[in-house]
C-alpha cells in the first residue's frame, strides 16, 4: 500500500498541528518537516505540503524543498495548504509554490491559525504589530483556528486520493450479496449524545436488509433515540494481501413481536416463540451504504475498495 506522505515547516504549533490531523485522517500516512524528509519518500503518490505565513510569506524551507524537488513531485498528486492569519482567502499566499509545480496541485487550502503574543519571538511580535496597523485589525491574541475546516479538507483529499476504477453496479452487488450471505457475524455500533456502544452480534441478511435477535441490552437505549447505526463485517487479518472488510451504514428498526415479519423470521430460523424461555427482541437494518474492501478486486482490474448503495 503506497504511503501518503504531509510535510510541513511549523514556528509555533498550529501548522504542525493541521500536518498530525491531515496525515491521522488520511492512513496510512506520514508528516515530517523538510529536514527530516528522506530520499527513499520520493516514491509516494500523493504528498501534502503545509506552510505557516509570516510577512505575507511562505516558509522558505519550504520553499526551498519545492524547488530542490520539483522535478519528482511533478510526477506525484500534490495538496497545499496554508496557516494564516486569514480565515478566508489565504490561499494566495500559497501561489509562489503552484508557480512552480504547475498542473500536479490537485488542490489547495488556506487554515486560520492561533497568535499568542507572549510566545512571540522579538521579529515576529514588530512583525505582526506592523501587519495589524496596516490592516487595521486590533493587536491582541488570536485563535481562528477551525479543526473542522482541517477535517473536511483531510477527506476531501482522501475521497480525491482513494478514488478508483468502479465495477458495474449488477457485478459489484453480486459480490456485495455474496459476501454478507457468507457470514454471519458483525459489529453492530450505535450511539446518542455521548453513549457509544460497539455490540458483536450475528445476523441474517435477506434482500438488502440485515436482521439480528436480541434479548436486549445497552445498544437498545441508543436505538430508541437514534436509529442510524453503523455495522462492520470483516475477515481476520492476515495480511494486506487478504484484506477483505465492509462498513455498512443503516437505519435499524425495532420490529414488532406481534408482528407477522416478526413472526415469519422466527419461523425461518426454526426458533418456537411458545418454547422461548425470555423474549427476543428483532433488530431489522435497512442497508444504506457500504464500503467494501477486498483484495480481489485489484485482480479483477477494479479499485481495492468499492462503493455499493442500495
Amino acid at each position: 500500500m503506497n504511503k501518503t506522505f504531509v510535510v510541513y515547516e511549523s514556528k509555533y504549533g498550529a501548522t504542525k498541528q493541521t500536518a498530525k490531523n491531515i496525515a491521522m485522517i488520511l492512513g496510512p500516512a506520514e508528516y515530517c518537516t523538510t529536514k527530516e524528509w528522506k530520499k527513499e519518500y520520493e516514491n509516494c503518490q500523493s504528498i501534502i505540503i503545509g506552510t505557516s505565513i509570516y510577512n505575507e510569506q511562505v516558509n522558505q524551507e519550504i520553499y526551498g524543498f519545492v524547488e530542490k524537488n520539483k522535478n519528482w513531485l511533478k510526477n506525484s498528486k500534490v495538496y497545499l495548504f496554508c496557516v494564516c492569519l486569514m480565515d478566508q482567502g489565504g490561499e494566495k499566499y500559497l501561489k509562489p509554490l503552484e508557480d512552480i509545480l504547475g498542473k500536479c496541485v490537485v488542490s489547495k487550502k488556506s487554515f486560520g491559525g492561533r497568535i499568542e503574543l507572549n510566545k512571540l519571538d522579538t521579529k515576529d511580535f514588530w512583525a505582526l504589530k506592523k501587519f495589524s496597523q496596516t490592516y487595521g485589525f486590533e493587536f491582541k491574541n488570536i485563535d481562528i483556528y477551525n479543526i473542522r475546516e482541517v477535517i473536511n479538507y483531510g477527506i476531501a483529499i482522501k475521497e480525491e486520493r482513494d478514488f478508483q476504477v468502479e465495477m458495474p453496479y449488477e457485478e459489484l452487488k453480486m459480490y456485495v450479496e455474496q459476501f454478507l450471505l457468507e457470514h454471519s457475524s458483525c459489529t453492530l455500533c450505535s450511539g446518542y449524545e455521548n453513549s457509544v456502544r460497539a455490540t458483536p452480534v450475528d445476523y441474517t441478511y435477506k434482500e438488502s436488509n440485515m436482521y439480528v435477535l436480541s434479548e436486549g441490552g445497552i445498544k437498545f437505549t441508543n436505538l430508541l433515540f437514534n436509529e442510524q447505526v453503523s455495522l462492520a463485517v470483516y475477515e481476520v487479518f492476515t495480511g494486506y494481501n487478504n484484506l477483505a472488510g465492509m462498513q455498512i451504514t443503516g437505519r435499524a428498526d425495532i420490529v414488532e413481536n406481534e408482528s407477522e415479519e416478526y413472526k415469519l423470521f422466527l419461523k425461518l430460523k426454526e426458533i418456537n416463540i411458545d418454547k422461548l424461555p425470555a423474549p427476543l427482541h428483532l433488530i431489522k437494518i435497512r442497508i444504506e451504504k457500504i464500503e467494501f474492501l477486498w483484495f480481489k478486486f485489484k485482480n479483477m482490474g477494479y479499485g481495492i475498495k468499492q462503493y455499493f448503495e442500495f
